[in-house]
């Protein structure tokens, strides 16, 4: 297993950022409204996919209805 300079050099510069940034979120007291903001964020994401979901799941159903009365009909694809 070989490691490169590059990677290295990457991994600790992003690790750095990442901590920084952490750091001043920190300090200035944002914590909790960046954790509130990241869930709002994560219940809308849940709720679109949710809908997106239900919306999907109902369309494959009518297909499905479709396609049986259609085979019922006698019609041929």
């Amino acid at each position: 297993m070989s490691f490169s300079l590059g990677r290295l050099l990457l991994v600790s510069t992003t690790a750095t950022v990442v901590g920084v940034a952490a750091y001043a979120v920190y300090k200035a007291g944002g914590v909790k409204p960046a954790v509130t903001k990241v869930v709002r964020g994560s219940v809308r994401a849940s709720n679109w996919a949710g809908k997106k979901y239900t919306s999907a799941k109902d369309e494959v159903a009518r297909l499905v209805d479709e396609a049986k009365s259609d085979m019922a009909n006698g019609v041929k694809s």
